[in-house]
């Protein structure tokens, strides 16, 4: 099942219609009230019994849907039952689920695979790392990389027919006898391979029908060069280059919509480089002007400024709005380039404020007083927000950061909904009293279900992630020594045994006469080459547990290396 971060950041969609639900032998009638691209809401007139976890089939007509999924919730008021249906895979069509918010939805969870679109005989796929975009792929021949080049102008008529030429002639691929004859310089391949790649995802917002399916594990080679690319800046390209106005006029709000900025950082704050003439149109959108008093003060051409409003629309900058935006303020703010190497002053920034988080009450993560005005507080949110967004910092290289700043970013949300609303503060301010004893228990808790998820990563030999989780888990429950074994074997895969050596230690301090703990310290040693305090701890190992089978292994190999 996902995680309750998951279900937060896909876009759901109204829609009623009926839906049929088979489950233990039981089919009924149903009406869809709202879905999503994990899952659908439902409900049913004089239910049977429905339990939680429950696995059922379901059939939508008009939506072209006939899935399975798990009833995770449901609500019984009256004679009705309203729930919610997880999907158990990602997949539909692209004109029920937007491309563009297949791709944002994706890029906010943590999720690894494969995205697989598909219109007639065209298959292009987008492959997915930690929810980023990192590589792309296409079967038509215009996506390949010789064609992408010459119509780049990076390489002549004459090199693309020598290149063609001369590779089927050898038997090499286009791509290896372009690097071969020097066409493209070896510093040159990244920024081609992007290019191509980014040309892939762009070209899929031309297509108005097909199907995608998200086929989720590990599946990207690692010999491939892996890219960062920003699912907003290649959304706004893509909807760019349509040229079909009965389409734009079918996928826009009517005329006499108001647009604003979201109210949401996370889709304020994105990584989007905007050309010039589209920050005069976004300049026009302050919460009150409909699309209509939009075109009239553009400069731009009306249909130009109606694919400019769409794209804004669909990376989520701007929204439908019924009131002034409270956001109009920050229309420079907004439009940042993102990061490509980390600055010490904020990592440092980033430490402390991820530190806090399990210590420090919300005033103080914010950083304003108890008695701040609710200005102030919004004012303060808003500057943390655009600091720590993660797609603000998309080309950073590590993932370790980025998951750092998808937890700061959504306590601080979390944080803001609550300070925000009157009643919610004042039972916050309330709570403050027992936070001490409530944080701790809430620690031990979260911290057990952390290292859950590390020892599920570590099975599946995702180290860099359960290094991740079973540091967390310590730093929020210092006292479990399991936190500090686990998070110690697995910089003991990485051999780098100096760290190992004083992670174990801790967990020994804590529990000092634990075999399994012994036997493995004693294996970091000999990697270290301290033989004595291999044989020492090996020893000890052997004293607690007689028949530790690793303790003894360990022994023998002492004794080997002393003959």
């Amino acid at each position: 099942m996902s995680s309750d971060k998951d279900k937060r950041r896909f876009r759901r969609y109204k829609h009623r219609a009926d839906c049929y639900l088979s489950f233990k032998n039981t089919s009924i009638k149903a009406e869809i009230i709202n879905y999503s691209l994990q899952g659908i809401g439902f409900l049913i007139d004089n239910p049977p019994p429905v339990t939680l976890e429950t696995d059922v089939q379901f059939r939508i007509k008009d939506l072209q849907v006939d899935d399975e999924g798990t009833i995770i919730w449901s609500q019984k008021s009256d004679s009705q039952l309203k729930g919610g249906i997880e999907k158990k895979t990602i997949h539909g069509f692209l004109k029920y689920y937007p491309l563009a918010d297949v791709l944002i939805d994706l890029q906010r969870t943590d999720k690894n695979g494969i995205l697989d679109i598909r219109e007639g005989p065209s298959i292009k796929r987008i492959y997915i790392r930690n929810g980023d975009m990192v590589f792309a792929t296409s079967n038509k021949e215009e996506d390949r990389f010789i064609e992408i080049l010459l119509r780049a102008g990076k390489i002549t008529n004459d090199q693309y027919y020598q290149i063609i030429d001369i590779a089927k002639k050898k038997g090499k691929s286009p791509a290896a006898t372009l690097v071969e004859l020097g066409y493209i310089k070896s510093e040159d391949i990244i920024w081609a391979v992007r290019h191509q790649v980014e040309e892939i995802i762009v070209s899929l917002f031309q297509w108005e029908d097909g199907n995608f399916s998200f086929i989720e594990g590990p599946l990207i080679s690692e010999k491939v060069i892996k890219l960062k690319l920003s699912a907003a800046n290649l959304i706004y390209r893509g909807i760019k280059k349509i040229k079909n106005p009965q389409y734009i006029n079918n996928v826009m709000p009517p005329l006499d919509t108001i647009l604003g900025y979201s109210m949401d950082p996370l889709d304020l704050f994105q990584d989007i480089n905007l050309e010039k003439s589209d920050k005069d149109i976004l300049s026009f959108v302050n919460g009150k002007r409909t699309i209509k008093e939009i075109l009239s003060v553009s400069t731009s051409d009306p249909f130009q400024t109606m694919v400019t409003l769409y794209a804004l629309l669909s990376t989520r900058l701007i929204d439908i709005q019924e009131t002034g935006s409270p956001a109009e303020k920050i229309h420079e703010e907004i439009l940042k380039e993102p990061e490509e190497e980390a600055d010490p002053d904020f990592l440092k920034r980033v430490e402390d404020v991820y530190g806090k988080l399990s210590s420090s009450d919300y005033y103080s993560i914010l950083g304003v007083d108890k008695w701040a005005t609710l200005e102030k507080i919004k004012k303060s949110y808003y500057t943390a927000a655009k600091e720590f967004h993660p797609d603000k910092h998309l080309l950073l290289s590590s993932d370790t950061l980025k998951n750092k700043l998808n937890t700061i970013f959504s306590q601080l949300t979390e944080i803001y909904k609550v300070l925000s609303d009157s009643k919610l503060r004042m039972e916050y301010d309330q709570s403050l009293t027992i936070r001490p004893a409530k944080l701790q228990t809430n620690n031990v808790e979260l911290a057990r279900s952390i290292f859950k998820e590390g020892e599920q990563a570590f099975r599946n030999g995702s180290y860099a992630k359960a290094k991740e989780l079973f540091g967390r888990a310590s730093y929020l429950d210092s006292k479990v020594p399991a936190y500090y074994f686990s998070l110690g074997l697995v910089y003991a895969k990485e051999h780098k045994f100096h760290e190992a050596g004083k992670i174990l230690n801790k967990a020994l301090e804590l529990d000092p006469y634990n075999s399994e703990y012994l036997a493995e310290i004693g294996y970091v040693y000999l990697h270290l080459g301290f033989t004595l305090r291999a044989k020492s701890s090996f020893e000890k190992a052997l004293r607690s547990d007689t028949f530790n089978k690793s303790a003894i292994e360990g022994l023998q190999k002492v004794r080997d290396l002393s003959d």
